[in-house]
Order: structure tokens, then C-alpha cells, then sequence
């Protein structure tokens, strides 16, 4: 949904209000998830995946398509089928989780707290003296998100983090920090410009030298902001519009196949980036988005999805823009990991689910 001028009245704050929006989901455990070997998943299971990714890509006809399902105790499978000279494939906000947990493993070292007012880190954030981290993390910091202004839509371009919130600014808070929520990709921007402070390193540096390197995933890229990455497979022009990976920054800074998306999701599900008190804290505090079903913690999604009588839950996070559509998600109920990414019109969230009712677990636990 896009803003208008003419949709709210820009807010000063003096402090923070209590939330007023629609009821929040109850907090989701995430339990203990264990470790998911170097191996191939079972023959049987891998053929019915192979058949799946086999449809998706008649369904979708997507020009890049990777996929990847990975579970604890099991093994890995995966596929991608792209052009050669551009192997990855951009995860759109889906890497909005990346640029979480660099924040939570600095707020894990005490080098920031998620509570400190922004005016700490960044100057000029619509009422930042009460805007904390952990709003910018979950949306719920009132502050304009930048694309949605009607010059940057029919203009679209790299736009560095000083402009794009100087763009917010003008436009003003929309609500008081905690009284609502909308996604705002400036946020993000900011919550980068913050890591660049407090690590000394910028977002696409602190990314790969905390997730990337220590988790070895070779085709894994953090993408610099403003670069216009050549091994990136493109994303496929919907009604004219399309997207360079390169313009996202911190709201979207992530490149990958599928493999090492699953592998970075086990790492996390399973503790080794972020301890177990801040892996609750992401889905603490579950926001209601845009569509039914879906919900915001801190930097993090949880999906109720429809499952004929009952309801299955995956915790991850979507990403798309025009041409791209991307998704990494955790189901219990499958005991499994999947991570789709394509170019195109197509849904990796449909895609996704594809592959999730291919494996048939008994029971489809809730």
C-alpha cells in the first residue's frame, strides 16, 4: 500500500504510545531445532522435490529459478537452474534477516542496545529521540518508508541511505514509535548506517565477515550498495518496472542460491548466529501485515498458512520486488527449511509450498 501526502498527518513524539492496531499474534517458540548433516536427503524424498521443482518451473516459467529444502537429522537437497555467468539469484527482503542479525550479534556484544533511541547512531530520523532499534527492526517506528514516494517510484534509482532519509524527513513520522505498524525499507537503511557506526564496517562487509565467511557459503554474496552486481541473474520486467539488486542496501542486500540460503537458515534456527534469549525476542512481538496471515517480529516473518482444516506455521521471511520473488521459511510441521528465490511473475511462496506438500510428512504436524 502506498502513502500519500494527503493519508496522514505527519507526528512529533515525545514519547512512545501503546499499540492501537489489530491484535498481535502470540508470541511464537521457536524450540529446538537440530543440526542438518552434509548429506543428500533420502532418494525417495529428493525425487518427489525434483518433481516438484520440475512443475514450478512449467508453472511459473521462470528465466532463474533455485530452490532448496533442507531438515534437521536429514540432508539437503537442491536445484537451480539459471545462466551459467549468473549463478546467483537476489533475495529481495528476504535479506532484511541478514541485516537483523548483525544488529542482534552487536546488541549481543554490547556494543549497541536494541532499546537506545536512534538519535544515539544517526541524526535527522523523524522523532528519533524515541524511536528505538527494535522499532526500526520490527516497522513500528512510524518512519516514512522512502520507495513509496511518488518521485522515487517513476524515478527508480540507487539512492544512497542520506538521501532517502532525508526523503523520509520530508515527509514526516506517520505514527508515534509502537502505536502502529508499516514496513518501512528506510528503517533498514537506517538500522545500516547504525552497523556501519557501531562495527566499524559497512552492512555488506559486517554480513559476510559474521555470516557468510564463518558459515563457509561459497555462493553467498553481500552485496555493496550502489553496485550493480554482473553475477546476479536479472530480474524480469514486470509492466516496465524492474529493479537493480544493487539499489536495496541494507533492506535487501543478499545474492545466493538456494544451498547456502537453507544453510545459513539451519545456522540460525539452530543458535549458532544469535542465542537462544534474542532468537525468542524476534518473535516476541508479532505485528499483523499487509495480508492475512502473516506477521512481523525483529527482522523476521511468521506465516499461518492454510492448510485444509488446520493451520501450519512457518517462521522466515519473504522478499519480492517487480521481476523477483524470493522466500526462506522454517515449518515444523515438516521438520523442514525451504528457500526458493526466481525471476519472473511467479510465487516463491506458492513454490514453496509446492515443495513442502511433496514430501508428504505424516501428519503435517501443527
Amino acid at each position: 500500500m502506498r502513502a500519500r501526502a494527503e493519508d496522514y498527518k505527519p507526528v512529533r513524539c515525545e514519547a512512545r504510545r501503546a499499540y492501537s492496531g489489530p491484535p498481535l499474534h502470540t508470541p511464537v517458540a521457536w524450540g529446538t531445532v537440530g543440526a542438518v548433516p552434509e548429506r543428500p536427503l533420502p532418494s525417495r524424498e529428493a525425487a518427489r522435490l525434483d518433481e516438484a521443482f520440475a512443475r514450478i518451473k512449467t508453472l511459473t516459467s521462470a528465466p532463474a529459478l533455485t530452490a532448496a529444502v533442507a531438515r534437521p537429522g536429514g540432508g539437503v537437497w537442491y536445484r537451480t537452474e539459471t545462466q551459467s555467468t549468473r549463478p546467483r539469484l537476489w533475495w529481495a527482503s528476504v535479506g532484511k534477516t541478514f541485516t537483523a542479525v548483525v544488529v542482534l550479534q552487536l546488541a549481543q556484544e554490547g556494543k549497541l542496545s536494541l532499546d537506545a533511541p536512534v538519535s544515539r547512531w544517526v541524526r535527522g530520523v523523524p522523532n528519533g529521540d524515541v524511536v528505538s532499534l527494535r522499532d526500526l527492526l520490527a516497522h513500528a517506528s512510524g518512519l516514512f518508508s522512502a520507495n513509496e514516494d511518488r518521485v522515487v517510484r517513476a524515478h527508480p534509482a540507487y539512492r544512497d541511505p542520506e538521501t532517502l532519509l532525508a526523503i523520509a524527513r520530508r515527509h514526516g513520522a506517520m505514527f508515534c514509535p509502537g502505536e502502529r505498524w508499516r514496513y518501512s525499507n528506510t528503517g533498514y537503511d537506517v538500522l545500516g548506517e547504525i552497523v556501519k557506526r557501531a562495527d566499524g564496517q559497512t552492512i555488506d562487509r559486517a554480513i559476510t565477515s559474521r555470516i557468510i565467511a564463518p558459515l563457509g557459503l561459497a555462493s553467498m554474496r553481500a552485496l555493496l550498495p550502489g553496485k550493480s552486481p554482473a553475477d546476479v541473474a536479472p530480474a524480469v520486467a514486470i509492466a516496465g518496472a524492474t529493479v537493480d539488486p544493487g539499489w536495496a542496501g541494507a533492506a535487501g542486500p543478499v545474492a545466493s542460491d538456494a544451498r547456502d540460503m537453507v544453510t545459513a537458515w539451519a545456522a540460525l534456527l539452530e543458535g549458532r548466529l544469535v542465542r537462544q534469549p534474542l532468537l525468542e525476542a524476534m518473535t516476541s512481538a508479532l505485528y499483523p501485515m499487509f495480508d492475512p496471515g502473516t506477521f512481523y517480529g525483529l527482522g523476521i516473518m511468521v506465516f499461518d498458512v492454510p492448510d485444509g482444516k488446520s493451520t501450519l506455521r512457518w517462521i522466515g521471511h519473504a522478499g519480492g520486488a517487480p521481476g523477483v520473488s524470493a522466500l526462506a521459511a522454517y515449518s515444523r510441521a515438516d521438520e523442514a527449511i525451504v528457500a526458493v528465490a526466481l525471476t519472473g511473475g511467479g510465487s516463491a511462496i506458492a513454490a514453496a509450498n509446492l515443495l513442502m506438500k511433496s514430501l508428504g510428512t505424516a501428519g503435517r504436524r501443527r
